[in-house]
């Protein structure tokens, strides 16, 4: 997937928290897999071409960029002192950097920042251009009091070919970890258009049958989505669990007992391929813990 199988972690740093958060997220992540981190700094400030160099208590670009690289690395050391660690301070956006990054990496690390109203709906303007266009899974660690591990990563199944990608990568990183994985599937339960303009409900004892069939048609479902995944990474303890409910909301919760949720992106031909899928947005906005979100390779 994008930069090959021992393609580095990036972490994307700007010397903020978000970004440190990011650094300790994915220098943990990386000496777990046996892998590099590579830690980017983009920046593309107005005049930064034609700002003066070494001015006597002047303003050093190059110095400031440097500085923020040198102290994610040693950030990471001291977590992980045996990592392989690489530093870059690179001149342009953060989007078509990163984006590049994206190209020769196992995944791409990101921390995002408190949200405001809109966020809560639309994630940030950056991290959605990552989502939306990254070659690599992303991850987007939350700005919130990291919890105490559970050992246990979550996955969400729709029998979709994005989410079968990411049970995959889910199953690595358990495995990685030598933890437990939630394959988590929703039923939405029954729509009441089913039954058509009736002004009363129809017998609860129909209703709940069908509720019944609905579940155990996603039981069915998630156990053939996650078969291959099972076979291929046997050490990996499964739990499979269906819940009933709006799939936001689920893994949401689901969300507050793991130390890592992986959701599919949807991706589509055309114009719809600029939209990212509602859970997998909703989650990175709504997450207690880290999300991957993971698209499946374009052809």
């Amino acid at each position: 997937m994008a930069g090959g199988t021992h393609a580095p972690v990036v972490a994307a740093v700007n010397g903020s928290p978000a970004s440190e958060r990011a650094v300790d997220w994915a220098a943990d992540d990386a000496h777990r897999r046996g892998l590099g981190l590579r830690v980017v700094y983009a920046f593309d400030w107005p005049l930064y071409h034609s700002t003066p160099r070494d001015l006597p208590g002047g303003f050093d670009a190059e110095e400031y960029a440097r500085r923020i690289v040198d102290d994610a690395r040693r950030r990471a050391l001291e977590r992980a002192p045996a990592l392989a660690v690489e530093a870059a301070h690179v001149t342009g956006g953060p989007e078509p950097v990163l984006l590049a990054e994206s190209q020769r990496a196992h995944s791409l690390v990101v921390g995002t920042h408190h949200f405001s109203t809109v966020d809560l709906v639309i994630p940030g303007s950056l991290t959605m251009a990552l989502l939306l266009s990254s070659s690599c899974p992303v991850v987007a660690v939350p700005d919130v009091e990291t919890l105490p591990l559970r050992n246990r990563v979550t996955v969400g199944v729709d029998g979709s070919e994005n989410a079968r990608t990411a049970s995959e990568w889910a199953f690595e990183a358990a495995d990685a970890r030598g933890a437990e994985l939630c394959a988590m599937s929703v039923s939405e339960g029954v729509s009441w258009e089913r039954f058509g303009g009736v002004e009363e409900p129809p017998d609860p004892g129909i209703v709940d049958s069908l509720i019944a069939s609905a579940v155990q048609e996603t039981h069915r479902m998630l156990s053939e989505s996650i078969a291959g995944d099972r076979d291929r990474w046997p050490r990996v303890r499964v739990e499979e669990v269906v819940r009933v409910g709006h799939p936001t909301e689920e893994l949401r919760t689901a969300s507050g007992d793991s130390d890592l949720l992986v959701v599919g992106s949807r991706g589509r031909g055309g114009f719809a391929s600029l939209l990212l899928g509602s859970v997998s947005r909703s989650m990175i906005s709504h997450s207690r813990c880290p999300v991957a979100v993971v698209r499946t390779p374009r052809p």
